[in-house]
C-alpha cells in the first residue's frame, strides 16, 4: 500500500483510512457532512499527494502535447494552466490532465493517482519529438485548500506575494522550503481555493501550518468522501466514471475543450461527436421523491431506460438525491420528468440544469 509523505498526520488526527487505487488515504476525519459543510462555508484542507506529476520539457515539448490534447495549445503561456485529457483513437479518454506551462517548452502535468503509470506510457508510446517526460511523484506532495476563507490561511502562512490577486487557473512559483513551489488558484470543489505543490520533504511542515493558521477561520481537514460530494455538487468529471477509455469528452458535457486545429490523437471522432454526433450525453438528474441514488442506478423517461448514473448520492448542499448520468442523446432535456431505480423501486427525479452547485464569488 502506498502512503503519502502526510500519512502520520492523518492518523494523528484519528482519520479513518481506506484504500483508494493502492493508497491509504482518509476518506473522513470527523464526518463527510461535516468535512463538506466546513469547505463550502470556511474552509476544507485536503492531501491529494496521491495525484501523479509528469514534466514534459525541451525541444519538441510543445509539439507532443499538441499531438496528445484536443485542447489548443494556445490557451496556454508562462503562469498558466488549462484542463484537457489525453484521448485514445476512438476518441474516449485516456485520463483527465491539467497542464501548466512553466515556461518555453516546460510544462507540468497533473495526472490523476490510478493512471499515472498508463498516462507515462501513453505520453512515451507517441513521443516522436525528443521532449524530456519524467515522472517526479514520489518527490512531489499536493495540498488543496479550498473554501470561502482559502485565500486568507493561505495568505497567512505563505505571504502575498501575489498570490492574492491569482485568477481561475493561473499560477505562480513562490520560494518554500529552500526551494520553489507552485502554487495554482484551481481546485476539485467548486469553490475559490488554491493547489499547493510542495516537495515531498517539506509537506509535513507546510499541512501543519496551515492547519494551525486556519483554525480560529473554521478550517477542517476533509476526506475523500467530502471530496467526492463537493466534486458531485459542481459536475465534475471523475476519471473511470463519468470519463473513460470508451467515454469521449464530449459525451460528458466537457466538450468546451475540444477546440485544437492541430492533429491530434482522435480527433476525427471529436470533430463528429462536437458536430453532433455523439450517441450519449451527461445530464443532471436530482431526486424528488425519497431516496439515495447510487453509482449504476437505471433511469428511465416513462417506460423507456435512458441512460445509468455514473457518479451518485446524497447532495449535503441541496439535501436531495443528485446524479450524473450517461444517456442517450436528446433523451432528457432539464425540467424532464424522470425515474431512478433504486434498490428495485422506482423514485421519480428530473433533469435539471448543470451544474447542481455554483460558486458565487
Amino acid at each position: 500500500m502506498n502512503l503519502t509523505p502526510l500519512h502520520e498526520e492523518h492518523l494523528k488526527l484519528n482519520a479513518r483510512m481506506v484504500d483508494f487505487a493502492g493508497w491509504e488515504l482518509p476518506v473522513m476525519y470527523t464526518s463527510i457532512l461535516d468535512e463538506h459543510a466546513a469547505t463550502r462555508t470556511k474552509a476544507g484542507i485536503f492531501d491529494v499527494s496521491h495525484m501523479g506529476e509528469i514534466l514534459v520539457r525541451g525541444r519538441g515539448a510543445e509539439r507532443l502535447l499538441r499531438r496528445l490534447v484536443p485542447t489548443s495549445m494556445d490557451r496556454v503561456r508562462p503562469g498558466r494552466g488549462m484542463y484537457t485529457c489525453l484521448c485514445n483513437e476512438r476518441g474516449g479518454v485516456v485520463d483527465d490532465i491539467f497542464i501548466f506551462m512553466k515556461g518555453a517548452d516546460d510544462y507540468y502535468l497533473v495526472v490523476n493517482a490510478a493512471t499515472t503509470g498508463k498516462d507515462l506510457a501513453w505520453i512515451r508510446a507517441h513521443n516522436d519529438t525528443g521532449a524530456l517526460v519524467e515522472d517526479v511523484s514520489s518527490a512531489t506532495a499536493k495540498i488543496d485548500i479550498q473554501g470561502p476563507r482559502a485565500r486568507e490561511i493561505v495568505v497567512r502562512v505563505l505571504g502575498d506575494g501575489g498570490i492574492a490577486g491569482l485568477e481561475r487557473f493561473h499560477f505562480l512559483d513562490i520560494p518554500y522550503g529552500g526551494g520553489s513551489m507552485m502554487v495554482s488558484q484551481s481546485g476539485y470543489t467548486g469553490e475559490h481555493g488554491y493547489e499547493l505543490f510542495p516537495a515531498a520533504a517539506h509537506s509535513v511542515r507546510l499541512w501543519c501550518d496551515l492547519v494551525e493558521a486556519g483554525r480560529d477561520l473554521g478550517l477542517k481537514p476533509a476526506g475523500l468522501g467530502a471530496r467526492d460530494t463537493l466534486r458531485l455538487e459542481a459536475a465534475y468529471s471523475l476519471y473511470g466514471h463519468e470519463i473513460s477509455d470508451d467515454i469521449s469528452p464530449v459525451e460528458a458535457g466537457i466538450g468546451w475543450f475540444v477546440n485544437s486545429a492541430d492533429g491530434y490523437i482522435g480527433r476525427d471522432v471529436l470533430v463528429g461527436h462536437k458536430s453532433g454526433g455523439a450517441p450519449r450525453e451527461l445530464i443532471c438528474v436530482e431526486l424528488t421523491g425519497r431516496g439515495v441514488p447510487r453509482d449504476g442506478c437505471e433511469v428511465y423517461a416513462g417506460d423507456a431506460k435512458i441512460g445509468v448514473m455514473t457518479s451518485a448520492g446524497y447532495s449535503p448542499t441541496l439535501k436531495k438525491g443528485i446524479g450524473l448520468v450517461l444517456a442517450r442523446r436528446g433523451a432528457a432535456a432539464p425540467g424532464s420528468q424522470l425515474q431512478v431505480s433504486i434498490r428495485g423501486s422506482l423514485v421519480d427525479a428530473r433533469a435539471v440544469q448543470r451544474p447542481f452547485y455554483r460558486y458565487h464569488a
